[in-house]
């Protein structure tokens, strides 16, 4: 059982992250090594982590909610969601059946260039199709199909899934940043908590240290899903590239 000090480092790991992950991602690299500073072995520590900010994202969705109504951006929600989930599904047994090293080749350059594909989306975006901007629906095959393997990554490790899930909807054609952050939000708060259950059903997760992280993810997500909508796209998407990098690094490194 962990003292009090433990939890209050892990409420406080969840908040930092919560408000990351409404942001753009990448809240795992807060929770995961803090958790793992705590005592917890690392898959306790990995499933621990995505329990406790589940809730991030929804509340980050929250403050997203009059974008989230809007028709045209209600099916590419809906679509973005259903194929998170079902990536999720699929990712949570090959979390809990293979080794680390199967993801760790390919993983930090997956990271690093989406990060890089989101800073010069729209230059692509214009000079693929002559245009200066994109005014129809995204393309839904697109949406699911790539989002439905960041959903695979978000349950083997996540880091970073909101930049992958980001790119992908930038890509197959929404050209707001605002709104795909908004359906980032939705779709990975909905999935993480399908992943959550999952764990808590299969996996070693530490439950106390995992509803301290929970409380302040809830927290960190609201206030970072306010703090997100006042950026505006230039600095959004340096700011993704940012996280990109330090993710890469970090799965590098470790």
């Amino acid at each position: 059982m962990p003292d009090v000090t433990d939890l209050l480092v892990a409420l406080v790991a969840g908040l930092g992250a919560g408000a990351m992950n409404a942001v753009v991602g990448a809240g795992t690299l807060i929770t995961f090594p803090v958790l793992i500073a705590l005592g917890l072995p690392p898959l306790v520590a990995n499933v621990t982590s995505a329990v406790g900010i589940a809730p991030g994202n929804l509340f980050g969705a929250a403050a997203y909610r009059d974008v989230l109504l809007r028709p045209d951006v209600r099916r590419t929600a809906v679509t973005a969601t259903a194929a998170l989930i079902v990536g999720a599904l699929i990712g949570v047994p090959l979390l809990l059946v293979l080794p680390p090293e199967a993801f760790t080749a390919i993983v930090p350059w997956l990271i690093l260039s989406a990060g890089v594909l989101t800073l010069v989306q729209p230059w692509l975006t214009r000079r693929m199709r002559g245009t200066s901007a994109h005014s129809g629906e995204p393309r839904l095959v697109i949406v699911f199909v790539g989002v439905l393997l960041a959903g695979v990554y978000l349950s083997y490790f996540g880091a970073a899934t909101g930049v992958i899930t980001l790119t992908v909807l930038l890509y197959a054609g929404l050209s707001e940043i605002q709104a795909a952050n908004a359906i980032k939000n939705l779709a990975g708060g909905i999935a993480n908590v399908v992943a959550a259950v999952l764990f808590l059903v299969f996996a070693p997760v530490d439950i106390p240290l995992a509803i301290a992280v929970a409380l302040g993810a809830a927290v960190g997500g609201l206030l970072g899903g306010r703090l997100a909508q006042r950026l505006s796209p230039a600095v959004f998407r340096w700011v993704i590239v940012a996280v990109a990098a330090i993710a890469a690094g970090y799965v590098l490194l470790t």
